[in-house]
């Protein structure tokens, strides 16, 4: 969603700040989602890295800590390829989240948000930082300071990644991942789900680019 009631397409000729993308086989499955700062190069590179990364079968969520700083290691590099050589920084959020029926383990830089909802239950789980790719960290900087987790988790439950389009507009004062439960709520495909998530930006004013990139319940 570009923002308010309008769709963005690629025809617009102002590509989409915000970019997702979601692999999934029969017992993995990927999602991304980025959020652009300074234009969409930044998003669209960081995710095509990781679907380059992923090419081939899906790992499990159990990848070690340096192959799983490497994936956003390696997306960062490549923001810093089609970074623009003046003017404002090219930079951009990335969330990446691999799920199993029975886990989530996740990587996060900049402010977008990776949510779970599980029957009554919901939660944020730690994605967001005060850097970004394309901020020129070390690779030391970022082992340090990139959030990333990995949980277990119930094959029933939706896993949401947002930007920050989606968390700043809800319609609803509540905790996002509170809100988004009542968004879900009598939806069982992710297709319904996103545009269930979409229409609420939209309800909540949208005044940024919105992406989400959603598991269903297994």
């Amino acid at each position: 969603l570009r923002r308010g009631w309008r769709s963005q397409h690629d025809s617009d000729g102002d590509p989409h700040e915000d970019a997702v993308a979601v692999v999934a086989d029969g017992t993995s499955q990927l999602l991304v989602v980025a959020d652009g700062h300074n234009g969409h190069q930044a998003s669209h590179a960081a995710v095509a890295s990781v679907l380059e990364q992923f090419d081939g079968a899906l790992p499990a969520a159990d990848l070690d800590d340096d192959t799983l700083v490497d994936v956003v290691a390696r997306a960062d590099g490549a923001v810093t390829e089609v970074a623009r050589p003046f003017g404002p920084r090219t930079r951009t959020t990335l969330v990446v989240a691999l799920r199993t029926p029975d886990t989530l383990q996740w990587a996060g830089a900049g402010d977008s948000s990776l949510l779970v909802v599980d029957g009554m239950m919901a939660g944020e789980l730690p994605t967001q930082t005060r850097w970004f790719c394309g901020d020129h960290l070390t690779s030391a900087q970022m082992r340090e300071a990139l959030a990333r987790g990995r949980v277990e988790l119930g094959s029933r439950a939706w896993v949401v990644l947002v930007t920050d389009g989606y968390t700043d507009y809800l319609p609803v004062a509540r905790p996002p991942a509170e809100a988004t439960r009542m968004f879900l709520r009598g939806i069982d495909a992710p297709r319904q789900a996103a545009d269930a998530l979409l229409r609420s930006a939209r309800k909540g004013g949208a005044g940024d680019n919105v992406g989400v990139s959603i598991s269903a319940p297994w």
